[in-house]
């Protein structure tokens, strides 16, 4: 299909089953037999639900919650295992396991935290500080190779337990972050803190069964010491196909399913069982230049690339509508974010792209965009080559598996990178993960100094007020916008789908990636 002056453009549902993504809709909607599928279940008293089933695509063979913070693994941990601090129903950060406010010297440099008494873990030990020390021992290691170490490192130089209720914090420099990541870090027990297999925590809920791969079984723990679930127990079920879970969550054999596709919200919506959820979550695009390397040393050939981005053609194609045009790293969950920004057009730019090649002395570019191997990354590099070739541009797809990917990325072998990545598990609302390689002391900036990025990192990273901090990273997002150095086409959505049969899920909650598991009730 081609539009006047020869510049192609896309029949949305052409686009999508070509490149496979309609096929997990398409299977779901014949399986349940189409539109017209009764919206109601049969005559007869609906069954209390006692233990809920929680449909993912995967469960990790590690589910060690302090080696990632992958949704694989936190999903299913997070009702097991608890942090410092939570998050209240403003999503402020108030005392979980600690009680009461850290005590902070007049330099920064020292937090001390007491422990709440009367904590146990699922064995019946007691929490003691000991097991807080030997959390963040772990997590600050870099020979753990924990995802955690990234929050931690160049900052936190050590903890030490003071007495058993005690734990003394000490850091290299300010560091009022700190307090978002122990709003995140779960506390493990001490003798669990370096095992893969499963986890001990002092959460509402503990591991019964875990079948490698498959399933993970959780039951109440009854002498909890907060308020008790309703539920007696939590069942995660691996459903890898898109279209069996879907076809599980209308049968009522799941309750709750995540990673709902964008092309099967319409679907579900037409189905008064089902409560989709759309939420703004800390889900990030994120993109990587080598800005040592040319031809993206030249700030006006990364703003061509920039101008050139369809945008719209990634929401409108591979998301359907359910993610928000994209101008800088920071998005619309996470703290910084500036809706009044508007550097790039929603649809290319191809004029400007190709004056600001030109001011660069290039009639044309040729590149590679390395990514990962999933459907959706593929979707979206094949939007944005399409785009980009209309001004010039000439994009090759290098598609990795994410661990070639992630090895790639590290030792700067690419030209410019991109993958998908959920920040919310261990950043909750900040910036911290999405800014913290901009650094020029960092070890995966690739080139990129700003000394006045570096200097407002800084300042973000030590404020104790999150207003001030906020504040901070709307200019630096307002900087590397303009600079084209951190250019993802869109924020996704986090799209959650749950029978109405249960109570309905904290929306405020999800905005920090994260599902009450222990609050759901049957109804």
């Amino acid at each position: 299909m081609t539009a006047p002056h020869g510049v192609p453009t896309f029949d949305r549902r052409r686009f999508l089953t070509m490149s496979g993504v309609l096929t997990a809709g398409a299977l779901a909607l014949a399986a349940c037999g189409g539109t017209d599928a009764p919206k109601t279940g049969g005559g007869g008293e609906a069954k209390k639900i006692e233990t809920l089933t929680f449909g993912i695509t995967s469960i990790s063979d590690y589910l060690n919650p302090l080696s990632t913070t992958s949704s694989r693994v936190h999903w299913i941990t997070d009702p097991v295992v608890e942090s410092l601090y939570t998050y209240d129903a403003s999503l402020k950060s108030v005392p979980l396991l600690a009680d009461g406010e850290p005590e902070i010297s007049a330099d920064g440099l020292t937090w001390t935290i007491k422990i709440k008494e009367g904590v146990t873990f699922h064995n019946g030990d007691p929490l003691t500080a000991d097991d807080v020390v030997a959390t963040l021992t772990f997590v600050t290691d870099p020979k753990s190779t924990s995802d955690w170490t990234a929050y931690f490192v160049g900052y936190v130089k050590g903890a030490t337990a003071v007495d058993k209720r005690t734990v003394k914090i000490t850091l290299t420099a300010p560091f009022g972050v700190l307090r978002s990541h122990l709003t995140n870090l779960p506390i493990v027990h001490k003798a669990f803190v370096s095992r893969t297999d499963t986890t001990m925590g002092t959460g509402p809920f503990k591991v019964d069964k875990v079948t490698q791969g498959q399933q993970v079984t959780l039951s109440r723990y009854d002498t909890y010491h907060g308020a008790k679930p309703a539920l007696l127990g939590v069942v995660f079920q691996a459903v890898p196909d898109p279209a069996t879970r879907m076809v599980n969550l209308r049968e009522g054999k799941i309750q709750i399913m995540t990673d709902v596709s964008p092309e099967s919200v319409g679907l579900l919506k037409q189905d008064d069982r089902i409560k989709v959820h759309e939420v703004a979550a800390p889900s990030d695009i994120m993109t990587y230049f080598v800005v040592k390397k040319a031809p993206f040393d030249n700030v006006k050939v990364r703003q061509a690339l920039g101008h050139a981005m369809d945008r719209k053609g990634v929401s409108d194609i591979v998301y359907g509508g359910t993610a928000s045009i994209a101008q800088g790293p920071i998005g619309p969950a996470v703290e910084g974010y500036d809706p009044a920004l508007k550097i790039y057009a929603e649809t290319p730019d191809y004029a400007k792209a190709k004056a600001l090649l030109a001011e660069a002395g290039m009639s044309s570019l040729t590149f590679t965009l390395m990514i990962t191997s999933d459907a959706r990354m593929k979707n979206i590099g094949q939007v944005l080559v399409e785009g980009w070739k209309q001004a010039g541009i000439t994009c090759t797809l290098e598609v990795l598996d994410i661990g070639p990917w992630v090895k790639n990325w590290a030792v700067g072998e690419y030209q410019m990178a991109m993958t998908g990545f959920e920040s919310g598990f261990g950043a909750g609302r900040t910036a911290y993960t999405v800014l913290g390689s901009l650094s020029s002391l960092n070890p995966l900036n690739f080139g990129y100094k700003n000394d006045e990025v570096d200097k407002l990192l800084g300042e973000a990273w030590a404020a104790t007020d999150e207003a001030v901090r906020a504040e901070t990273c709307k200019k630096i997002n307002g900087i590397l916008a303009a600079d084209a150095i951190l250019m993802p086409p869109v924020h996704p959505r986090l799209i959650v789908a749950q029978r109405t049969d249960i109570s309905s899920l904290d929306e405020k909650l999800m905005g920090v990636s994260r599902i009450s598991l222990p609050a759901v009730r049957s109804v």
